[in-house]
């Protein structure tokens, strides 16, 4: 039933991300149809044609001449967004498109891939690591249990990109070295983007970590006060051992608690890509969109594409190895 599940929901996420990138692209091909509009050859016999039918002549082009071109306008959008996400996995074919995609976004897709998913993966370890041990110094103290619940509250009402304007400000204006700002270009060596990712990673885990603490020591009080726990106290074994059993016992459900919390994780990482110009697939969102006004106003759809499909595809193979996973931990197993 879990893999059910995940096939429905990875399918109806599926055709939602296709019927969203088909409109714009049917959209952008449209009006790409009424600029040809402008030089068609045959424009009087057009216009007379769309005139004995009552048509607007670029009503008319859209309906019976454009589709001749781009076979797109009259294909189901669902097809099309589909077929776009499929196709933004290499660089567009047709030249025009090439070279646009690459004047607005020179890192290849594999370079942007990587990039992003070494920044959520040292991300992902940080938090997770770090809220674990806040959580269990929170079962010790009730101090920092409340500073923790205060904390969580504060923060959530914050949006990421304000920490990562902070850090800015804070190298421009203070003795820290500016060229921990640069943005690695393509072609950049690992340790180049490491350095450039230290104050993304910290503005993702400072705005992110405190909600996981939370929900990680809500499951582990939570399973402290149940009853097995004060019977392995009565007969005498070690706190370390009743922890490691009582982390045991919430491994299912922390597993459910942190996927969730890595989908929230994967929307900072792209803005805070994006925020830093890191050069990974946040960046790559924002420069299939160019233009300061409707007449100059370009979407590049295979810039847009390539990450969503990149999410949808990583966000499954998780759902999946959560799904195989979850009968090997539970207790109630075997």
């Amino acid at each position: 039933m879990g893999l059910f599940r995940v096939a429905v929901r990875f399918t109806l996420v599926l055709v939602l991300v296709a019927f969203l990138v088909g409109t714009g692209v049917k959209a952008g091909l449209e009006q790409q149809a009424r600029n040809e509009l402008l030089d068609y050859p045959d424009y009087l016999e057009l216009y007379e044609n769309a005139t004995r039918l009552g048509m607007e002549p670029g009503d008319y082009y859209l309906k019976y001449i454009a589709p001749k071109k781009h076979p797109e306008l009259v294909t189901p959008t669902v097809v099309v967004g589909f077929d776009a996400l499929i196709s933004s996995l290499a660089p567009p074919k047709d030249e025009m498109w090439r070279k646009i995609e690459h004047r607005h976004f020179a890192i290849s897709r594999r370079e942007a891939f990587l990039r992003t998913f070494i920044f959520l993966l040292v991300s992902e370890i940080v938090l997770v690591l770090l809220s674990v041990v806040v959580a269990f110094w929170a079962l010790r103290s009730q101090r920092v249990a409340g500073i923790l619940s205060i904390f969580s509250r504060v923060i959530s009402g914050i949006p990421v990109w304000w920490l990562g304007v902070v850090f800015i400000l804070l190298v421009i204006y203070s003795a820290l070295p500016d060229d921990i700002l640069i943005s690695p270009g393509p072609g950049a060596g690992l340790l180049t983007i490491l350095k450039a990712m230290i104050l993304p990673v910290l503005t993702v885990v400072l705005m992110s970590f405190w909600r996981l603490a939370v929900e990680f020591y809500m499951l582990l009080r939570r399973e402290i006060l149940s009853p097995y726990v004060s019977y392995k106290r009565a007969v005498g074994l070690s706190e370390n051992r009743i922890l490691v059993s009582v982390f045991k016992a919430i491994s299912v459900p922390a597993l459910s608690v942190w996927f969730s919390h890595l989908i929230e994780v994967e929307g900072m990482v792209i803005v805070v890509d994006y925020l830093f110009r890191l050069g990974g697939l946040g960046q790559m969102i924002a420069s299939s969109f160019s233009g300061a006004m409707a007449e100059t106003f370009y979407f590049i759809p295979s810039l847009f594409a390539f990450p969503l499909l990149v999410f949808i595809v990583l966000n499954l193979i998780i759902s999946i190895s959560i799904e195989f996973i979850k009968p090997k931990l539970d207790p109630r197993v075997g």
